[in-house]
């Protein structure tokens, strides 16, 4: 009797906590079905990993695998946590079909060497390819209706407390900084007045003269709100120089 080893594939796209939680319970219920079914499971993770952006090297080594015959099935939880993109899907199927390929989920198997088994699988693939883009649609109109009321977008920056007012230590040299360049000091010669006070960014790291100059680029640093690098009108928040010294600061920077 030939024994049949199964890759139990295990994704999950975002682990805030970094415990693998999610994991832990897909894991569960793919060596449950593979123990009904008889296989012997081989395990392929790809934790806090998404299947639309970037490699996935649980899954790249997953298809190494099946194209060399080392598996001869798949398990998984559901279909989406396989691809989430048709082109994906596309290279499974016939990947799957050359090397006759098992595939099965908790929410039930799928004969990929059928055409309703394929079209199950595809239409599985149009409505997570759907969910994605209408949760980027969602994610961006949020975005523009944050900006359009004037609330920031960032959590902390130098110069400000957690609660978005001006920091009683920092706040003052932000407005020597811009003060200082207006008057011809050098973005170096900042950096360096800013690190003599023992002032770092909220990286912890010390200035330098292009950390210097992206932070005084900041419509932030003039009470101003910016969306997709555009400043779309007054922030939510004060502002630690005036808007006029915020953009001479900045023409002054573009005519060097």
């Amino acid at each position: 009797m030939s024994v049949t080893t199964a890759a139990v594939y295990l994704r999950q796209s975002l682990d805030v906590t970094g415990e693998g939680v999610a994991v832990a319970r897909q894991r569960e219920d793919c060596l449950r079905l593979c123990a009904e079914k008889g296989w012997t499971p081989s395990e392929y993770l790809d934790n806090d990993t998404s299947a639309t952006k970037g490699k996935r090297p649980g899954y790249l080594r997953m298809l190494d695998d099946i194209r060399a015959g080392t598996v001869q099935a798949v398990v998984a939880w559901d279909l989406d946590r396989l691809h989430r993109r048709p082109v994906e899907l596309e290279e499974f199927i016939n990947l799957a079909d050359a090397h006759r390929l098992a595939l099965a989920t908790v929410s039930g198997d799928v004969d990929l060497s059928t055409a309703q088994g394929r079209l199950v699988a595809r239409l599985k693939g149009s409505v997570a390819r759907h969910e994605i883009e209408h949760k980027s649609d969602r994610q961006k109109r949020a975005a523009k209706q944050l900006a359009d009321v004037g609330a920031p977008k960032w959590k902390t920056a130098f110069g400000y407390t957690d609660d978005y007012q001006p920091h009683p230590i920092e706040a003052p040299l932000v407005r020597d900084a811009y003060e200082a360049l207006l008057s011809g000091t050098s973005l170096k010669g900042i950096a360096a007045g800013l690190n003599a006070n023992g002032m770092t960014g909220r990286t912890g790291k010390p200035w330098t003269h292009s950390t210097v100059s992206l932070f005084l680029r900041a419509p932030r640093n003039a009470g101003l709100r910016e969306h997709n690098k555009v400043i779309v009108g007054p922030g939510t928040w004060p502002g630690l120089v005036s808007e006029e010294t915020f953009r001479a600061a900045l023409a002054d920077r573009k005519s060097t």
